[in-house]
């Protein structure tokens, strides 16, 4: 089987990559070639920028596909031209959307695919229900076999998720400096966290399977945790307590605007998935790692690649900006 993965290299195609692999799937990769340290032994690489639909047009000249997996479609557009360009040349087509875009606020915390899609909040989670809804007319007008995964928050070695980004050392640091962090709302919101090993199981099982086409899966593990409980375990694997300060997320929102948009359109609110319908089309899907086990091993790779340990001079110089207007606002603190 052959399979075009349009990125490839990123947190959770990486993973995906490897098992594919594993499992005797051709995996080639289109992406700009970039990072060649992340690229698997025995992908093919097709060089191009996979967000430029030319180049991708230009790089697929010729070639046909059991399944092309779209990792970097981030807007309708993009979607639309893959449409163009695959339909016809392609048995299976995989748009990576997200599971920020159920509907929020949510009607039940219990999200199943069936749960509505709609999100006022966030731009990113309407760009990714609008791409849904162009495959889904692409289907039924012209047959284009889609097939829909929305990963919610998925990490692994190199990546600390956080409230406040994912790739840089920001919070762990000032974890381990004993400064402020910010916790939105009262930290007892529940929150999934899937490590990208756990979640390449469900996804290859997805590949080439004819019951997923015209379907749409989230893949997550079963373990859910408060947003307090989440740092601390942080912080536990770090050797420091964090120093919590809990400020409400349209506090957040109104201070800055790009950093409260997930906050509005997703993390505030508790959300546990409902993981029925992959389990039953991938049979012995299930998440081994839990979070405890999992941010120790990204620590560790930390700790390995120190230089990996960037400081996010803008989120660091906004966490100061906000936390010193709250405190002057509320002198009492409400940590």
């Amino acid at each position: 089987m052959r399979v075009l993965f349009i990125g490839g290299t990123g947190n959770i195609s990486n993973a995906c990559t490897r098992l594919a692999l594993q499992k005797g799937i051709e995996i080639i990769h289109l992406n700009r070639g970039n990072h060649p340290e992340k690229t698997p032994e025995g992908v093919r690489t097709l060089k191009g920028d996979g967000k430029n639909p030319s180049e991708v047009r230009v790089a697929v000249k010729g070639m046909k596909f059991d399944c092309v997996v779209q990792w970097l479609g981030y807007s309708p557009s993009q979607v639309e031209a893959d449409i163009d360009i695959f339909g016809g040349n392609v048995g299976q087509y995989i748009f990576i959307s997200s599971a920020s875009a159920y509907l929020k606020p949510l009607p039940h915390p219990v999200v199943t695919e069936s749960t509505r899609l709609g999100n006022p909040f966030w731009e990113y989670a309407r760009n990714k229900i609008a791409s849904e809804q162009l495959l889904e007319k692409a289907g039924a007008e012209k047959g284009f076999p889609w097939t829909v995964v929305r990963p919610s928050h998925t990490y692994d070695d190199g990546i600390i998720p956080t409230n406040f980004g994912m790739r840089d050392f920001t919070v762990p640091q000032r974890i381990l400096d004993g400064r402020e962090i910010i916790v939105h709302g009262d930290g007892q919101s529940l929150w999934t966290l899937t490590h990208s090993s756990d979640f390449a199981k469900g996804f290859v099982g997805l590949i080439g399977n004819p019951a997923a086409m015209g379907q749409a899966f989230h893949i997550t593990t079963d373990e859910f945790m408060t947003w307090d409980a989440l740092l601390l375990t942080l912080g536990q694997a770090l050797g420091r307590e964090p120093k919590m300060v809990h400020i409400p997320s349209e506090y957040i929102a109104a201070m800055n605007p790009e950093m409260g948009a997930p906050i509005l359109g997703e993390r505030r609110y508790t959300q546990m998935y409902d993981n029925s319908k992959i389990k039953r089309l991938v049979p012995g899907f299930r998440c081994d790692v839990n979070f405890t086990e999992g941010i120790r091993s990204s620590l560790a790779w930390f700790d390995a690649h120190p230089a990996a340990k960037v400081i996010d001079q803008k989120t660091e110089g906004e966490f100061n900006r906000i936390l010193a207007k709250w405190h002057a606002a509320f002198p009492v603190s409400l940590a």
